[in-house]
């Protein structure tokens, strides 16, 4: 039996040692799989675009079958003990992935409308030992395939069997249904404390629906590892890096509005003077008007292809389906001609590049504002991976870019040498960077609600009491601030936010600063640094952070009525009423995470704030707010404005791409 095993065993060795896969996915793999041991049961893989998910899955099919003993691996009976899951009914793409995975004898490929029956019939009297689930994220759309069955069977039926989550863009999955779970307790304590029994059981019952959802399951001791790609690998982060991702702002984004962007990608494409394609996303119905401004730019007619099938304003001999699509780019190759392929947003479109037409990628063009994964997870994510092409330009949604690589970097540091478990760090970081770069969300397939009144949800509203300027003087160990001030809330609220600088000792560079806990969170602090000080892009209502701190106290010194929650700006849940202090800090110790010219603030722009209060120079300067009088009039009129009569409905702006399946509308 010794000899038979070990027999198997050198085959899956083999499987594991070919060309078929990288070392960077056997590591990927290695590090998920050994993450399952002891009561840890479920292990989130993020991956990056591209990056090879389908080869650290063939690789955990292995790393599976190597686990079992002499008289198991024996067993031909036992020969099939891990189940793939695809998340999307898709034919296509169950077939493609079976095909990636043919190497592992020991996998069954299903998705989860049929994975019961391949349960039923492929592990007769022998239940899976794993579980993988590819493309998680699209788990957590509001309509999507959710996980409580699967759950449910490894809980009731099958509780010795792990599961491994693996995407891209695990967020939505990671940070969705857990915070659902934790609004939910959140209500519930209220209902407690209230004694509104209804109340409490509709918090429950949100609970627990939440909680069955929730790949964080508290019983399943999930992990998160990140899958490190080699130095080959061409990402998002060196997109960035490289200055070849444009921001599409307001009306630019629209592909058929006039703007210099778009005028700089036509360029490009006529410039370019050898075989190449250009991929460019336009809203649903507006196909054909993309195709038809493109001719007018002097680009033939025959050389622009829309892809899909059945699209609104279409004629049916214009669709062009994605296998089509490759052998006209093999055929122009061939000639050296150029193409452009059109798609539409919503759709999910499958398009695959390969390594030939992303080294003959020139530009894409994706109009995408719903979510950071939706972005990502489109045109720039396409032309990830493994190439040699690091020219071709990407038009896209800048922010939410930017916002992913920062995940990345943030994962790649806490999470790829071992497996990570502190989920609500990862939670209030991704609600941090959200707060950032002024995204709307992470999750692909997101689908928001909207009505003709948006309903205000911080209501209860305040009057801002007065405010002071004060060097932080962070480089002296302690400070007699009462001449400043008298005021014993204010004190403690400098004090606190001195020891977010000084912590550890002298105050260094950081990009993340959060005033958390009890302690704390009744100060609202916002960290300036050299982006959000006075770059116009990333300003908000009032302006930047140099303008509307000049504004806001301007009104203040004039006797004006300036409305605490304006001051506040709350976000990821946060009440202006939980808020006693707002802190503005500007600091040449703040950096912006974003890859902007200017990430930290300069000593004189500091100096500059410092002498407009005429407070003594220094390099941290905080401004503080004290809330004042409760404003029942403003209050009353929020609460009438949300009682309004509603006229809602739904708006999906989703973008689920997959690298396997082809075009479906």
């Amino acid at each position: 039996m010794i000899e038979k095993a070990n027999k198997l065993r050198h085959l899956v060795d083999e499987v594991l040692k070919s060309n078929s896969l990288h070392s960077h996915q056997v590591n990927a793999a290695t590090k998920t799989f050994e993450a399952l041991s002891g009561n840890v049961r479920a292990v989130v893989t993020a991956a990056e675009m591209q990056a090879g998910k389908s080869g650290i899955a063939l690789a955990l099919c292995c790393l599976q079958r190597l686990s079992l003993n002499d008289q198991d691996i024996c067993d031909r009976k036992q020969l099939k003990d891990t189940l793939y899951l695809v998340t999307m009914p898709d034919t296509a793409l169950k077939e493609q992935s079976e095909q990636d995975l043919k190497q592992a004898k020991n996998v069954v490929v299903s998705n989860f409308v049929n994975f019961e029956k391949a349960l039923e019939t492929e592990f007769k009297g022998n239940p899976p030992k794993l579980i993988i689930i590819d493309e998680c994220h699209y788990g957590s759309n509001v309509s999507a395939v959710r996980y409580s069955k699967i759950f449910d069977y490894l809980e009731q039926e099958n509780d010795k069997c792990k599961v491994v989550f693996i995407s891209a863009t695990p967020f939505g999955a990671l940070y969705g249904a857990d915070t659902e779970y934790q609004d939910a307790i959140d209500l519930q304590q209220e209902a407690e404390e209230s004694n509104d029994i209804q109340l409490l059981q509709e918090a429950r019952d949100v609970a627990n629906n939440a909680l069955k959802d929730s790949i964080l399951r508290r019983d399943f001791n999930t992990r998160l590892v990140f899958h490190k790609t080699s130095d080959e690998y061409y990402g998002v982060r060196e997109m960035l890096r490289n200055g070849k991702v444009i921001g599409l702002e307001d009306n630019s984004k629209n592909f058929l509005y006039p703007s210099q962007e778009r005028d700089s990608f036509i360029e490009q494409f006529l410039a370019h003077q050898e075989m190449g394609w250009s991929l460019v996303r336009v809203p649903a119905g507006l196909a054909m008007e993309a195709k038809q401004f493109l001719i007018s730019k002097g680009i033939d007619e025959h050389s622009i292809y829309i892809l899909g099938n059945s699209l609104s304003g279409v004629p049916e001999d214009e669709h062009c389906s994605i296998e089509r699509f490759k052998k006209e780019f093999d055929d122009a190759l061939l000639f050296e001609d150029k193409l452009i392929a059109i798609t539409v947003a919503g759709a999910r479109a499958g398009i695959n590049f390969g390594a030939m037409m992303k080294n003959n990628l020139i530009s894409t063009w994706d109009s995408t504002v719903a979510s950071v994964a939706a972005v990502v997870q489109a045109n720039i994510g396409r032309a990830c991976g493994y190439h040699g092409n690091n020219s071709s330009m990407h038009y896209t949604n800048l922010n939410a870019a930017e916002a992913y690589g920062a995940i990345l970097s943030h994962l790649e540091q806490t999470c790829s040498d071992y497996a990570a478990s502190d989920f609500d760090g990862i939670r209030e970081f991704f609600e941090d960077v959200c707060q950032e770069y002024n995204v709307n969300g992470l999750d692909v397939g997101l689908t928001i609600k909207y009505k003709r009144r948006r309903p205000i949800g911080d209501v209860e509203t305040y009057k801002t009491d007065s405010y002071i300027a004060v060097p932080a003087k962070l480089l002296q160990e302690s400070t007699d601030f009462s001449h400043y001030t008298k005021d014993k809330i204010l004190l403690q609220a400098i004090e606190l936010i001195r020891n977010e600088f000084t912590a550890k000792g002298a105050p260094s560079v950081k990009g993340n600063r959060a005033m958390r806990g009890k302690k704390k969170n009744w100060i609202k602090a916002h960290w300036v640094n050299g982006d959000s000080f006075n770059n116009h892009e990333k300003a908000q209502a009032d302006g930047t952070q140099k303008i509307k701190t000049k504004l806001y106290t301007q009104l203040l010194d004039n006797g004006e009525f300036l409305e605490f929650n304006r001051v506040v700006a709350p976000g990821s849940g946060e009440l202006s009423e939980n808020k006693l202090v707002t802190a503005t800090i500007f600091s040449i110790y703040n950096i912006s995470r974003r890859n902007v010219k200017k990430i930290i603030m300069t000593t004189e722009d500091v100096w500059d704030m410092c002498d407009h209060f005429g407070i003594e120079r220094d390099d941290t300067l905080i401004v503080l707010y004290k809330r004042g009088e409760y404003d029942i009039e403003r209050s009353n009129a929020k609460k009438q404005h949300n009682e309004l009569p509603e006229k809602s409905g739904e708006l999906s702006n989703e973008s689920h791409f997959s690298d396997k399946t082809d075009v479906t509308y």
